[in-house]
């Protein structure tokens, strides 16, 4: 699996900008810009497990593609139901609702990229890990 290991974050790209248009709350906007997060990917039978660790707290998910799951929404501590899609090398995770963000995960090498996309949001945001 190209998920598997853990992965340490390395860089944002446009991160703030995302944020701010997509509506995040100015307050808790700043919780996620260059927050030294680590994630770690295993997977359990169908099912994907991927934790999130940053300074503050642990986020977990746990899915199996194509079934709604809910998942917890960084810094915000929002929460919303979620599909996930794994196709080799890619991932992507889409809000079951329209007009929400879709979060695309691909594995370059020894690079996890994180896409961030919603419609009317003018910009795409970039997270970059790369494997511990």
């Amino acid at each position: 699996m190209a998920f598997a290991g853990k992965w340490i974050f390395v860089k944002n790209e446009k991160m703030r900008e995302f944020a701010v248009a997509a509506g995040a709350p100015a307050e808790k906007v700043d919780q996620m810009i260059d927050v030294p997060i680590t994630v770690e990917c295993t997977r359990d039978g169908d099912y994907y497990l991927m934790s999130f660790t940053g300074p503050k707290k642990t986020v977990v998910q746990k899915f199996r593609p194509g079934e709604p799951f809910t998942e917890e929404i960084g810094p915000f501590g929002m929460t919303r139901v979620a599909i996930a899609k794994v196709e080799g090398n890619t991932m992507a995770i889409m809000g079951i609702n329209e007009g929400e963000a879709v979060e695309k995960r691909e594995v370059t090498g020894d690079e996890l990229i994180f896409t961030f996309i919603k419609p009317g949001v003018p910009c795409i945001a970039k997270r970059y890990l790369r494997r511990a």
